[in-house]
Order: C-alpha cells, then sequence, then structure tokens
C-alpha cells in the first residue's frame, strides 16, 4: 500500500503540471538503436521508420481497427495527442536519420546493458534499442520515476520481431511498441504494475491484482489477460478493457481519457525530464521543427557475403530525403532506385558507390571491397594463408570486415611463423567494435576430417577487459552461421599478466586454436570459415598461419615421425608418448580445439593421465624441431 501511495502522490503532483501542455500534439524527438550480430533484428530503415509511423498513428487514434472496439469501451478511446519522430540532429547537432546501427553480442541478452553501448540525452530523445532477445520479453521499459532514479537506464528495449508490422513483425506483434511507451510516459499495466528487469512488478492473471490496480479512473479493475477474451470480467460487474494498448492480450485498439491526463501530466512533469523532450526548443535543437538538408549519402546490404548468382538487396540509408539514386554496383553495372536489387556473375570483391540528391544538393558515397562474392565451387582442401607473399591485404583470398575507422593490416615482423602476419590495432579503438576475417568458398566434400587451424596472439590492458574470439562455419553462402569455437575473456590473453603501452607478440606469445570434428552436414563444396574478434578494451590483437586441411595429411611431416605414436591407444588411466628423440613437446587437445594437456618436454616413454578427460576421441600433437607429428587418441573409462 505505500508503494500505491507513492504512485498516487506522484500522479496528483504530475496533474499540477498538466495547464502547460502544448495547444499543438506533444511531439517527442525519438533515436532507434539497432544492436545486431548481422540477426533479423538488423532490422531495415524502412521497418524502423514503419515502426514510428503506427506509433504515433496509434497514440493519435488513427489506427483503423478502433471500428472494433467493444461498444461499451467506445466513448472512453482517446485520441493521446503524443507524436513521434526520428530526430534529425545527434547530441552534437551532426545531422542524422533517427537511426544508429551497432554490432554488439548484448543484443543477445536485450538487459539494460544495451544502454551501456549508446545512450543519447533522455531530456532531449525516446531511446528505443532493438534487439534480437528483450530479456526474455517481448520489449521493457523504465517508467519515469524508476528512470529518474537510474537515468543510464532510461528508455525501451524492445525485440526486433515486434517493430512495426512489416519485415520481421506483423500487425499483431506491432502493438508492443505503443505498449512500452505507455509504461515510458508513465502507464501502469492495467492490472497494475510494470514488467521491467531489476524493479518491481505484478505478474498478470493473479486474483490479487484486483486490489491494485493502473491508479487510472475509467480502466476497470482487471486481473490481466493473456489472450484476447472480449467478454472477460475479472475483478468487477464490468467487463474488462482487453483492447487496451496496456493489457497484455494483443488484441489491443486503444487508450482512455484517462489514461491521456496520467501520460499529459507526466509530460508536464521534470521527473525523468519528460517536461523537456517537446518543448520548442529541444525540437530546434533535435532537428524536428526544421527542414533538414540532404546531408549524408549511406546505404548497406543484410550481409556483405554472397554467391555468385545470389539476389543482393541493397537499401539506401541516406539522410535527408533524397529523391534520385544512382548506384555504381562496380562490375560495370549502374542501377536507380532507393532498394535495389543485384546478382554478380563473377566472384571477387566489388567496391560499390553511391550518389544521391533531393534535386538540388547531392552527395556520394564509397564503399571499398564492400561485398565478398563467392566462386560456384569450393576451393580444394588444404587452403593456407601466412601472409608472407602479400604486399597489402587486397591480394588475400581473405575477406575482412570491420566496423570505425581501425582495421586488419599487414604487419612486417611479428609474426607466429615466417616474417608477417595481419594485426588489429585494437589498443587504439573503443571497445565493443567487431572484426572480421572470412575465408573464401571452401569445398570439405571430399575432406574426411577436415580441420581449422590457427594462430593468435593477444594481450589484456587490464583483468577487466572483455575481448573475446568466436570461430563460425556457414555452409550456405553466409546466409546462417554455426558456432563452432568461443575463447572467452578470461581465456584470450597469450601472455601472462597486462601490457598497458602497445603489445607486439614475441614468438613464445603466440597460441593456437584448432577445431576438429566438423559436423557431416558441412562435408560440402560450399563452407566459409570466419574468425571474429570482439574487442573489449584489451591491446592489439594478431592473427597468423590460417590453415583448413585433412586431419590424415598432418601425419607425418618428416619420415622420422612416423615412429611417434601413443599407447595404449585406446587409454583409460594413462598412455605413454613414444618417439624417435629423448623428449618432445606434447599437447592433447579435445574436439571443439580446446587445449587440455601441454607439456613443453615430456621425456620418451613418460607417461600421460587422462584419468580426469571425458571419455571420447582426442587430438595428440607431438612436436620436435619444428617437426610435428598428429595421431587420434581415443580416451576410455571402465
Amino acid at each position: 500500500m505505500h508503494y500505491l501511495r507513492l504512485i498516487l502522490t506522484f500522479a496528483s503532483l504530475c496533474f499540477i503540471y498538466a495547464a502547460a501542455r502544448p495547444q499543438n500534439p506533444y511531439k517527442i524527438p525519438v533515436v532507434v538503436h539497432v544492436i545486431h550480430s548481422d540477426g533479423g533484428e538488423n532490422i531495415t530503415d524502412a521497418q524502423v521508420k514503419n515502426g514510428i509511423g503506427i506509433l504515433t498513428r496509434n497514440w493519435r487514434k488513427q489506427n483503423p481497427d478502433t471500428a472494433e472496439i467493444v461498444s461499451v469501451f467506445k466513448p472512453l478511446a482517446a485520441d493521446m495527442g503524443v507524436e513521434f519522430e526520428l530526430a534529425k540532429f545527434d547530441p552534437d547537432g551532426h545531422c542524422t536519420n533517427g537511426i544508429n546501427r551497432i554490432r554488439s553480442e548484448f543484443t543477445l541478452t536485450g538487459t539494460h546493458n544495451v544502454k551501456s553501448l549508446v545512450h543519447w540525452p533522455p531530456d532531449r530523445y525516446l531511446n528505443i534499442y532493438v534487439v534480437r532477445n528483450a530479456a526474455g520479453l517481448a520489449g521493457h521499459a523504465l517508467m519515469p520515476s524508476q528512470a529518474d532514479s537510474v537515468p543510464a537506464w532510461d528508455g525501451i528495449v524492445i525485440s526486433g520481431g515486434y517493430f512495426g508490422n512489416i519485415g520481421t513483425s506483423n500487425d499483431t506483434k506491432s502493438v508492443v511498441l505503443s505498449h512500452e511507451v505507455g509504461h515510458y510516459l508513465n502507464l501502469f499495466h492495467i492490472w497494475g504494475g510494470n514488467n521491467v528487469p531489476g524493479f518491481y512488478y505484478l505478474p498478470v492473471g493473479q486474483a490479487a491484482n484486483c486490489a491494485v490496480g493502473d491508479s487510472v479512473a475509467d480502466t476497470p479493475r482487471t486481473v490481466g489477460w493473456s489472450t484476447c477474451n472480449l467478454n472477460g470480467v475479472s475483478c468487477d460487474a464490468q467487463p474488462d478493457n482487453v483492447q487496451n494498448f496496456m493489457d497484455y492480450a494483443y488484441c489491443a485498439r486503444m487508450f482512455t481519457h484517462g489514461q491521456k491526463q496520467r501520460v499529459h501530466a507526466a509530460l508536464n512533469s521534470p521527473v525523468a525530464g519528460r517536461n523537456r523532450l517537446w518543448t520548442a526548443q529541444n525540437l530546434a535543437v533535435t532537428g524536428l521543427s526544421v527542414d533538414a538538408p540532404l546531408c549524408r549519402a549511406d546505404f548497406y546490404s543484410p550481409r556483405r557475403t554472397y554467391c555468385v548468382g545470389e539476389t543482393i538487396p541493397l537499401y539506401d540509408a541516406s539522410y535527408h530525403d533524397p529523391v534520385s539514386w544512382n548506384w555504381d554496383m562496380g562490375d560495370g553495372v549502374s542501377l536507380a532506385g532507393s532498394e535495389p536489387t543485384h546478382a554478380y556473375t563473377q566472384p571477387g570483391k566489388y567496391t560499390v558507390g553511391l550518389h544521391v540528391s533531393d534535386g538540388s544538393a547531392q552527395m556520394d558515397i564509397t564503399k571499398p571491397a564492400y561485398f565478398h562474392i563467392l566462386a560456384s565451387t569450393g576451393l580444394p582442401l588444404p587452403y593456407v594463408e601466412g601472409f608472407e607473399t602479400l604486399s597489402d591485404l587486397s591480394g588475400s583470398a581473405l575477406f575482412t570486415e570491420c566496423e570505425g575507422s581501425l582495421c586488419f593490416t599487414l604487419q612486417n615482423g611479428p609474426a607466429a611463423s615466417g616474417q608477417q602476419s595481419v594485426r588489429v590495432e585494437n589498443g587504439n579503438g573503443p571497445a565493443d567494435l567487431l572484426y572480421r576475417v572470412t575465408t573464401p568458398r571452401l569445398d570439405f566434400s571430399q575432406t574426411p576430417d577436415p580441420v581449422i587451424r590457427f594462430r593468435y596472439a593477444f594481450a589484456r590492458k587490464d583483468t577487466q577487459n572483455t575481448d573475446k574470439l568466436i570461430v563460425k562455419i556457414s555452409k550456405d553462402c553466409g546466409q546462417t552461421w554455426q558456432v563452432r569455437k568461443t575463447v572467452l575473456p578470461a581465456e584470450m590473453a597469450t601472455v601472462n599478466g597486462t601490457v598497458a603501452g602497445p603489445f607486439t607478440p614475441q614468438a613464445a606469445d603466440w597460441k593456437e586454436v584448432m577445431l576438429t570434428g566438423i559436423p557431416p552436414t558441412y562435408k560440402t563444396d560450399n563452407v566459409l570459415v570466419r574468425i571474429e574478434f570482439y574487442s573489449g578494451g584489451g591491446n592489439h590483437f594478431y592473427l597468423d598461419d590460417i590453415n583448413v586441411f585433412d586431419l590424415s595429411t598432418l601425419s607425418v611431416t618428416d619420415p622420422g615421425t612416423a615412429e611417434w605414436f601413443a599407447a595404449p591407444n585406446p587409454a583409460s588411466g594413462e598412455f605413454r608418448v613414444e618417439g624417435p628423440f629423448a623428449d618432445q613437446r606434447v599437447e592433447l587437445f579435445s574436439m571443439d580445439g580446446k587445449r587440455v594437456f601441454l607439456q613443453e618436454r615430456l621425456p620418451t616413454g613418460r607417461t600421460v593421465s587422462v584419468s580426469a578427460l571425458p571419455a571420447g576421441l582426442y587430438q595428440l600433437k607431438m612436436t620436435h624441431a619444428g617437426t610435428e607429428a598428429w595421431r587420434k587418441l581415443v580416451v576410455v573409462h571402465p
């Protein structure tokens, strides 16, 4: 009850500000941060604009389905007098289209952590975060009193599958954003509470909800509905307002006049700065009250790796309001329109350019090596890239993708072998960026036991760094990817301690990653291997000696290594290493590439305990004077 008294007191105070409401509808500047990992959550600009349009439509009672409102509630249905528009200027006064794309794995969790990636001033913009998973919900938003206590969490997080009614969403799911904006503007669920991570809420459908309510007089008390029961009566003799946007029934059609009063009170209250969003000054600095000029040409495609002949969609992302488009696809083909498609007939890397005009001003952009077009058949194994013969990375069959101004660059000197490697200058860049290396199309169809192997070097700057490494494979030209290996932050460093200054690896600072056990469904001629480095505040990252091959080809690299073997095999409690030399470096890898045993100098005949290892297949690597021998080792337990 103390909690409810606070809510009612807040609502009463807010009504004092209602007299200051503008004559015209309140207008709120919006920025949509699309937080993605190249999945379906990376919704198009068109879907973003569609979602904001539907939001305004619903809040202005312009949704055509108001005709379907249950008759008893039709007189209560209100035009909320609030509109929403994408910002045209960012917090620094630079032009924007109000859509901000960030590649981050935070999209997979969708908690308040996404707001740490980017957060425009919440008293000037409504921050909306589109993610893949909104903390297990369709969406969540802080109410003003909650946002006032934790300003860094102010904003709305919503799954891309519930944004607008096109693309990844539909009419039914499009009501979610209107619901979450209701919370943002101080509306509870019609049964009471607000389901948001880290705060108190009331579960829907509980009998006790009848004693709570939403502090709005014209919404009948209810337990709340998750199904569209238009005849539902749960607390009093009158029907429940199941079609209210603040219920969970997914057949929303309306807000009430009482809810409108509560929203307008919030918009005129200093709590969480909602009273500053719609002011003339703020509409000017965010660009909503001016005609913003054409100020940038830009474009994107859902992915950058495609096969020869595959239809590629392109989307204009220029701002503001171009009326003509001229695309240079880099293969002699020119296209027009804001959303053309194209199919390349030859493999390679293609630079794409776009020229836009609004009838007077003109803008251009060129993105070098933007598309990686794969050959019709894969390269036979082995595939080797040691970077030794290159003068720059444009001569490599590898395809690199980076965010920001930093990318992979060729390095002469530091190398796992030879004289050259590639480096991401991670120590000089921001965190939470993604760097990728993708192989050309490879043929696994004739390979009994494919192996992916590479070496890398990395140092932490401090113990809080969150850098990590992910290895993926694809068999459909990069449409979908399977994760085969993740090197977590605690395992990433290849040197002990931390390195504050620029990191340059020495010979002993390189770590090997080896992956075997590729699923049989990937034994095709259309396999891609991708190595992804996620920056997390650490030092420079180096990569070298990328090899994809058949494990059987590594059995012997020198005639003398044929004498190396492990016995007994299968091994139970232990096995011994036998070989032609006095000692050798011995490593044991699980089938997911994790090293489970290492001894630099193991004498011939010395035993290795496997009693603590799970039963299964392992790869045994023995090295002496640069010569390698690989053997399969089976561990069994009686």
